[in-house]
């Protein structure tokens, strides 16, 4: 199991959370905390893989925890819960890189799909090994990047340099959040400028419009899962962004001029493919 904690200033809400979640098999609750300045500590220090966190907590609110955690570059996975349904709370939390936003009353549906996203994340960064990542990644980037109808001079976002900040936010959300439905209106919203100003600053800076750049990542990921996994396809589909199958069957033969089936074909199976 991973480990998980529980940032909330009511012990009843803890009680009730944990209530909720007491029969999965995802993670273990090691600690509970009541406010921020000792759970960012207990997060440095032990470094969980998981956390639950409120917005308002005395001392230093769950957001400036999910900005001090995303400063550090701190492993940590947050789930925030709040009883705060404004947009403006959620907005902030997906922009410091929490991974989902679950309002009280808990739902457990709700609760227990996160989780699983966590624990996907989890076991993705667990599945690799740090000794021959470098290489294979190097490998695996130049055959993706070469795929049939990627365009010309596009670059995944954690490895694109651009000079402006605010385009950097717009990747750094990007890359968590490529499998969601986003646009540029959200990109606008996180950086407060106007979608207009947005779309202009983003072609700028990368040279490919938003809609452009976000087509081209997810079919670059849905490339490499083909080639490196033998996940079913509409696992690769929902993994990159599309939940309809169908749709993404067709827009990846658009892109690329095969079927995804097809497409997986031209690389032979190999021993360190990994199956799902």
């Amino acid at each position: 199991m991973y480990q998980a904690i529980i940032i909330d200033d009511e012990k009843w809400v803890i009680k009730s959370l944990i209530a909720t979640i007491e029969d999965q098999n995802y993670f273990e609750i090691v600690g509970e905390f009541y406010d921020g300045v000792s759970a960012l500590s207990y997060i440095q220090e032990h470094k969980p893989d998981l956390a639950f966190i409120d917005v308002q907590l005395p001392g230093m609110n769950g957001l400036e925890v999910l900005q001090a955690a995303k400063q550090e570059n701190l492993s940590t996975l947050f789930i925030v819960i709040s009883g705060h349904a404004e947009f403006a709370y959620a907005q902030k939390a997906l922009f410091h890189n929490a991974i989902s936003y679950c309002l009280k009353p808990f739902s457990r549906n709700e609760l227990m799909d996160s989780m699983q996203k966590a624990y996907q994340l989890l076991e993705k960064r667990t599945n690799v090994s740090p000794a021959s990542q470098s290489e294979e990644e190097s490998e695996d980037e130049t055959a993706d990047l070469n795929m049939p109808g990627l365009e010309s001079g596009f670059i995944p976002p954690d490895r694109l340099q651009v000079n402006n900040k605010s385009v950097c936010s717009m990747l750094d959300y990007i890359a968590s959040h490529y499998t969601e439905d986003i646009s540029i209106q959200i990109l606008a919203d996180l950086t407060c400028i106007t979608p207009n100003y947005a779309s202009q600053l983003f072609k700028e800076e990368t040279g490919f419009t938003f809609s452009s750049y976000l087509t081209n990542l997810r079919m670059y990921y849905a490339s490499r899962l083909l080639r490196n996994t033998d996940m079913q396809i509409f696992m690769v589909a929902n993994q990159v962004g599309y939940k309809d199958y169908f749709y993404f069957a067709k827009v990846f033969k658009k892109f690329t001029g095969y079927t995804p089936s097809a497409y997986r074909n031209m690389f032979p199976a190999s021993a360190g493919r990994k199956e799902y």
